[in-house]
């Protein structure tokens, strides 16, 4: 996926999105969560796992989403870029396939 900066990864997903949202989802886990949502409804399926479930100190997310055989995965010490990472790079592999179709 590319890399983006959280302002552009902001954007870029409320171009993605048919609702407004109320904070920025990269900075507040509730708001990426509703993302989340979203992609299910079209059909996504959704994971976030803890990479560091026993530490007091350190912090990291995976966040992943799959439609069909297709996994779209993002890690992040933030779980709330973690899941907006991987969102995008669904929306954006989708957007490509409905390009590419005649």
């Amino acid at each position: 996926m590319a890399e983006y900066s959280l302002e552009d990864l902001n954007k870029k997903l409320a171009g993605y999105l048919d609702f407004e949202l109320s904070d920025a989802p990269t900075t507040d886990i509730n708001t990426a969560l509703q993302i989340s949502e979203f992609m299910e409804s079209k059909g996504y399926g959704f994971r976030l796992k803890d990479l560091c479930p026993k530490s007091l100190t350190e912090s990291s997310w995976r966040a992943i989403f799959t439609h069909g055989d297709t996994e779209f995965t993002a890690e992040n010490t933030e779980s709330a870029i973690a899941v907006c990472s991987a969102a995008l790079a669904a929306l954006e592999a989708g957007q490509r396939v409905l390009a590419s179709r005649p």
